[in-house]
């Protein structure tokens, strides 16, 4: 069972690595690509792109990482697959769909800006 505090506490964490992904966004916008009239769209636009990635990647890992770690078994023959793996897997996607799911909102918020 998670405690509030360990659950606020790896929120607060994914809440600031998503930040900083809207950092390197809004320079990377604003050296390359700055207009003043189409910043906050073009912003939220990739924001929203970045989370829907994350959200896809993460949950597809998520979901067949025991079918890929069966075939890398097999086509390279690497250590068999348990379900610790799985479990540790689960738990760093999980992580990264947060972290997307956070951009998403925070991004939903720059568009209504």
């Amino acid at each position: 069972m998670i405690h509030w505090k360990t659950a606020l506490a790896l929120f607060a964490k994914l809440f600031v690595y998503s930040v900083i992904i809207i950092l390197i966004d809004a320079s990377i916008i604003f050296l390359l690509y700055y207009r003043a009239d189409t910043f906050a769209y073009t912003l939220s636009l990739i924001m929203l792109i970045e989370g829907g990635l994350g959200l896809i990647f993460g949950s597809v890992l998520a979901s067949y990482s025991p079918s890929a770690a069966k075939l890398s078994e097999v086509l390279f023959h690497s250590k068999p697959w348990n379900s610790d793996q799985q479990k540790e897997t689960e738990k760093q996607m999980r992580a990264v769909i947060i972290t997307a799911l956070i951009l998403v909102i925070e991004a939903l918020f720059v568009s209504a800006v």
